[in-house]
């Protein structure tokens, strides 16, 4: 009898302890993204602002712009993304508001 028990024990501590535990860090996400939309348009179209702060930078106003892009906020506002094409695989990519102040981070 007391085997049995000491049996019964083992199987239930080992079926417990091999039962996986189920984290949330996976239902968490760490990111949470606020565009909304992004749209392609001509470099030509980007704002007046923008093509200034762009020939005054000296790290890109050499470089052609490859692709540019108008993002659109959750809350209405908007920012340009521009995609400068550096001449190797890799691209510069900058960020613009409205008023053609460039948007680090």
């Amino acid at each position: 009898m007391k085997t049995l028990i000491l049996v019964s024990t083992m199987l239930f501590t080992g079926a417990a302890m091999a039962t996986p535990l189920m984290t949330l860090e996976s239902l968490n996400p760490k990111s949470v993204s606020v565009q909304q939309d992004k749209m392609k348009i001509e470099a030509e179209s980007l704002p007046e602002a923008v093509k200034t702060s762009i020939a005054e930078d000296n790290l890109v106003k050499s470089l052609p712009i490859d692709e540019a892009f108008q993002i659109t906020q959750l809350d209405g506002t908007f920012h340009f993304e521009v995609v400068f094409d550096g001449g190797t695989d890799e691209k510069v990519t900058k960020k613009y508001d409205q008023e053609g102040n460039e948007i680090k981070g």
